[in-house]
């Protein structure tokens, strides 16, 4: 009996080994672009509502988000992410995070030491406490030069008198030169901005993105919206859209070091043309179509209703 037994769990044990999914690292740090905004870029995470998913055992870590997938596990914001995951996706992304090194007590920064990421939206005082080279790629003074061409459909200060064009006072630089580039390969389509982008450099990208990030967005004037409220902290399990918060931060911020906008204090017109863009995938410069994959399960309603919401962000 007992070498029977025995051989049952040999057996199981084979079994179970030969399910396992392998994981690759590489594929998975691909992938955990979209986890960067809650649980940081390598895993150590920059919010203390969300844990630290670097040096975590990678069996855990695919269980995990399997239950969440399954719904044995509940949470509103993880169920959206995990319901298209597919076992190698998993694999993946275990495999990128136990790879990468645990947090540990930051040293205290020294008064010479700069800060690693952009400042925030609209916190000019930031660039005035050291000198704008350590923080942005781009020259500040160059692209406040440079953008006159940009006023008349952003404003001087990146605040768009014009409810169709987006404001880009506080946006991250890094978010302003990519789509300044996008719109110069094509990758993002738009005849008016087209023609603008299609004589700058990189350089000139910078320098306006620089100029634009350490301006001060004013606050937003959108309507109050409860159903708008529910989608944009808690998503819809029911539909697979993911909860914008994730993302775009509480207070509509965005989360810079991932490439997430800012949507605080943004025109709804603009807001919804976007949507409706991504949607219909006539816009599609989103990274890993992740803006597609949400777009096409919203309704005209949830659209309307949750662009009255983020336009109304402070």
């Amino acid at each position: 009996m007992k070498k029977i037994i025995l051989s049952l769990l040999l057996t199981v044990g084979a079994i179970s080994t030969a399910n396992a999914v392998e994981g690759d690292a590489e594929a998975g740090k691909a992938k955990a672009s979209v986890c960067g905004a809650c649980h940081g870029a390598t895993g150590v995470n920059p919010n203390p509502t969300y844990p630290d998913l670097a040096g975590q055992h990678a069996a855990y870590i695919v269980k995990q988000l399997a239950d969440f997938k399954s719904g044995a596990r509940t949470d509103v914001m993880m169920a959206p992410m995990a319901a298209n995951l597919t076992d190698q996706d998993m694999a993946d992304l275990a495999a990128f995070y136990t790879s990468q090194e645990r947090a540990s007590a930051s040293a205290p920064a020294s008064a010479d030491s700069a800060p690693a990421a952009a400042a925030p939206a609209g916190d000019v005082a930031v660039v005035t406490s050291t000198t704008a080279k350590a923080i942005f790629a781009g020259d500040v003074k160059a692209g406040q030069e440079k953008s006159v061409m940009c006023v008349a459909c952003h404003g001087a200060d990146g605040n768009s008198p014009v409810p169709m064009y987006p404001n880009l006072a506080g946006q991250s630089e890094s978010y302003l030169t990519k789509q300044l580039a996008d719109f110069k390969s094509g990758d993002r389509n738009d005849p008016v901005m087209a023609g603008i982008v299609a004589a700058l450099s990189e350089k000139d990208m910078k320098d306006l993105g620089a100029f634009f990030a350490v301006q001060a967005s004013k606050a937003g004037t959108g309507e109050a919206s409860e159903v708008g409220h529910k989608l944009y902290f808690g998503g819809d399990a029911k539909k697979g859209i993911t909860a914008c918060v994730a993302c775009h931060g509480v207070k509509g911020k965005g989360m810079s070091h991932a490439g997430f906008p800012a949507i605080a204090g943004q025109n709804a017109e603009y807001l919804k043309k976007q949507i409706a863009s991504f949607r219909d995938s006539s816009r599609a410069n989103d990274k890993n179509s992740m803006m597609q994959n949400i777009a096409i399960k919203l309704s005209d309603n949830d659209i309307e209703e949750l662009v009255k919401y983020m336009s109304s962000l402070k």
